[in-house]
C-alpha cells in the first residue's frame, strides 16, 4: 500500500484526504476509491482537470508514494483582468 494526498478546493474551502492505495494505482483507481470515501461525498470532480503537484495529468497516470492528486476548477475570471481591476480599485 502507498499513501496519496488528495486536494480538492471548492469556492469556500480546501479539503485534504489521505488515501491508501495499492502500489501501481493510477488516477482512475483513486477516483473510484474517492467516490466511496465518506469525506469525498458531494465532491463534483467530474469534468475537472487533475494534476499531480501542479502538473496536469490524465486518468492513466500511475501514482507514486507521497504524490498529491489535485483537482483544478475552471477560472472564474482572467488573471490579468482581475489583477488590473484590483490595482484600479486600490488607486482610487
Amino acid at each position: 500500500m502507498m499513501h496519496i494526498e488528495i486536494v480538492y478546493a471548492d469556492l469556500d474551502d480546501q479539503q485534504h484526504i489521505d488515501l491508501q492505495v495499492e502500489e501501481g494505482a493510477d488516477v482512475a483507481k483513486c477516483l473510484d476509491l474517492l467516490r466511496l470515501h465518506s469525506q469525498g461525498e458531494g465532491w463534483l470532480f467530474e469534468g475537472l482537470t487533475m494534476g499531480v503537484f501542479g502538473e496536469v495529468c490524465g486518468l492513466e497516470r500511475v501514482l507514486k508514494e507521497g504524490d498529491r492528486l489535485e483537482f483544478y476548477r475552471p477560472l472564474i475570471a482572467d488573471a490579468k483582468t482581475a489583477r488590473r481591476l484590483r490595482a484600479k480599485s486600490q488607486s482610487v
